[in-house]
Parts: C-alpha cells; sequence; structure tokens
C-alpha cells in the first residue's frame, strides 16, 4: 500500500510553492503517487513531471476547475490531453472569469479603503490568481491578522468582499475534462456543504469521488466509498496542498487500498 496524493496546487495557481519544491515537498513525506491540479491551468505540468521523475514519483497531470454552484463544489481533472483545442480554450476562458471575479472583489475591497491592484496578485509569477493570494496581501498589509480573518471579513460567501464564483457549471466542467480524454473527480465532497447530486453528475460523466481528504473522518470517508460503489465511481486521495502560510500547508500522502488503485493505475506516467 503506497502513499497517494493527487490534490496539490503551486505557484501556477495559488500554492505557494513552485513544483520543484512541492516535488521536494512529497519526496520527503514518502508520496509514490502525485499529482498538481492548480486551478484553471495546466502550465506547471512541465515543469511538474521533470521534478517528480528526478524525485522517483509517478506523477499523475490535473487540473482543478471551480464551478459556480454551491460555492465549493469543484470538479478535478486527470489524464487529459494537453494539446486538446478545447480543452486549452476552455481553460483560458475560465481564467479570464476567474481573473474578472477577482477584480470585482478588489473593486469591493477598494470601496473599503483598501487598495490592491490585480498586478499585486502575481508576485510568484502564478497565471491564475484567487481568492487566497488576496488574503496573503491582506495579512501582509496588516489589514487581517491571519488567512482565516481575510475570508471571514472579506472574502468567504457573506463577507464584505465576497463575489459569487463565475466559473462554469458542474455540467460544463466535467464535459471540458471528459472531451480531452480526462477523468472527472468530485474534490472534497463534504466541503460542498449540501448532498451533491451523484446521479445527476454520473449522467453527466463523472467518473470518481475525492473520498480522502484531510476534512473528511474516518466515518465521511466509509460513507464516500460507500456512495462511490452505489454509483459506480472509483475513489482518489488528496491533501489539496497550498503551501504556508494556509492551513493546508503540511505535505501528506494517504495510504489507498491496493484495490482503489487498479482503477486510476493507468492515469500514471
Amino acid at each position: 500500500m503506497s502513499l497517494i496524493n493527487l490534490h496539490n496546487h503551486s505557484t501556477y495557481s495559488d500554492g505557494t510553492l513552485a513544483p520543484k519544491a512541492l516535488a521536494l515537498e512529497a519526496a520527503r513525506a514518502g508520496i509514490k503517487y502525485f499529482s498538481l491540479t492548480d486551478h484553471d491551468t495546466i502550465d506547471g505540468w512541465p515543469e511538474m513531471g521533470l521534478a517528480l521523475e528526478t524525485a522517483g514519483i509517478k506523477y499523475c497531470s490535473g487540473v482543478e476547475i471551480s464551478t459556480r454552484e454551491n460555492g465549493n463544489l469543484h470538479i478535478l481533472g486527470y489524464g487529459m490531453n494537453p494539446t486538446d483545442p478545447g480543452f486549452v480554450a476552455s481553460l483560458e476562458e475560465f481564467r479570464e472569469r476567474r481573473a474578472a471575479r477577482i477584480k470585482k472583489m478588489l473593486e469591493k475591497l477598494n470601496g473599503f479603503g483598501i487598495e490592491i491592484k490585480f498586478e499585486d496578485l502575481k508576485p510568484r509569477g502564478g497565471v491564475s490568481p484567487g481568492r487566497g493570494q488576496v488574503a496573503e496581501l491582506l495579512v501582509q498589509r496588516k489589514i487581517v491578522s491571519d488567512i482565516k480573518e481575510a475570508f471571514r471579513l472579506y472574502l468567504s460567501p457573506g463577507a464584505a468582499a465576497y463575489e459569487p464564483s463565475a466559473g462554469p457549471t458542474v455540467e460544463e466542467a466535467i464535459r471540458v475534462i471528459k472531451g480531452a480524454d480526462g477523468k472527472a473527480v468530485l474534490a472534497h465532497p463534504i466541503k460542498v456543504g449540501t448532498t451533491p447530486d451523484l446521479a445527476a453528475m454520473k449522467d453527466a460523466g463523472l467518473d470518481g469521488l475525492e473520498a480522502y481528504y484531510p476534512l473528511h473522518s474516518p466515518g465521511d470517508t466509509k460513507n464516500l466509498i460507500a456512495l462511490a460503489e452505489r454509483h459506480e465511481l472509483f475513489v482518489t486521495a488528496g491533501c489539496d496542498f497550498h503551501g504556508p502560510p494556509f492551513d493546508r500547508c503540511v505535505m501528506s500522502g494517504f495510504e489507498y487500498p491496493d484495490e482503489y488503485f487498479v482503477e486510476i493505475k493507468d492515469l500514471f506516467l
């Protein structure tokens, strides 16, 4: 039974570590199977693949697409063809929507006398900035004490500067992934907040469920595995690593049963 972690973010979106540093952290943690799932971008794939190969870690190419449904309903994609024109064009459109959303949030912050320019959100060279980078700047400028406070006061649903997601629908996200010969997986189901309609998602092409996740209790994981079996979905595992100063800053892996690995082994390079 090997350690697996298929949900991680780098400086190409809202993570704080570059792919090479991610690979070193994964190696230190003893992870054998890894994926980079940056938001709406695959630009980190070449660098990540090379770094993981050097570290002796098997790599599954990935992406995370934030939908506009339920706030935390995200779809992970694995094994897509990076040259598929529809896939590439869709990700570019999703990034544009993401950027437009962040700019609206910055306008709201400006209304409170907090001036942050969109260009300020790319200190690490990322191509898909998100709320996490806004939160970091709020901390750095001592407007809030920590990341949690930034989200609570300004960036979470119901907070002063919150702007609803402008991402695609669940069906659209799944279609984009499947259209590029990828596998679509529902990310962190417990974070979604409401019971997801797995039957409808399965009909739309959903392939898997992220059952192993840091916020899932053993009971949650057991229930999600049962749900996956009921809907004929495979299960995956990921820690949603973003790096310090975020809560999800400890690189770790999950002991992933061999019988589950059979379903996803062909995704690894």
